[in-house]
């Protein structure tokens, strides 16, 4: 039986490794750095990700339990296409606020020297990702409520890399050119 102490030092080894990615990249960081930070031994952290694959892993598997718990919320929302994409942009938004980049941005530099079943975990989320906002632009354009030419998987691409790179901008010239990049998105939409 799992301890409510081994279930807390699992989540908690979680919220630090997302951040230690997020902030510093996947290969910039040790589990001696999330045992610092926990004030735990190595071996604590071990003890719950074998290595940094497992834990990685499981923070992608996170991600993709969140979007599928999302779009089930969407198919059952009466929000338009815009109320659905603000959805999407709303974590982005949240990223940049705390100095942070996506999961897929900061696993990007690295993808290279990834195991490969870290690297079909996160095809599989963008996948998730790009597939849901896809949906949402083609189901909004087909009712009117947003415009573009392209095809919905090349908007949905643009909108995606665009919030992206907003982030990762932000770090460097400030959350003010984010919330342009953002605006100036949602604004071409509905033109």
């Amino acid at each position: 039986m799992v301890s409510a102490k081994n279930t807390d030092t699992k989540a908690e080894i979680l919220r630090i490794g997302k951040q230690f990615i997020q902030f510093y990249g996947y290969n910039a960081f040790s589990y001696a750095d999330i045992a610092r930070e926990l004030n735990v031994k190595n071996a604590a952290v071990h003890y719950h990700f074998r290595g940094k694959e497992d834990l990685l892993m499981a923070l992608v598997d996170n991600y993709i339990e969140n979007y599928q718990i999302l779009a089930k919320q969407l198919q059952n929302s009466k929000l338009g296409a815009i109320g659905k994409l603000d959805k999407f942009i709303e974590p982005y938004t949240s990223l940049c606020e705390t100095d942070s980049i996506c999961i897929i941005g900061s696993v990007a530099s690295d993808y290279n020297t990834l195991p490969e079943s870290v690297k079909e975990k996160i095809s599989s989320l963008i996948d998730l990702v790009m597939g849901m906002v896809e949906q949402v632009l083609a189901e909004g354009k087909k009712k009117g409520e947003v415009h573009f030419n392209e095809t919905a998987r090349t908007q949905a691409l643009l909108l995606m890399t665009n919030l992206a790179a907003g982030v990762q901008l932000a770090r460097i010239s400030g959350k003010k050119d984010y919330d342009t990049i953002r605006k100036a998105l949602i604004r071409k939409l509905k033109q």
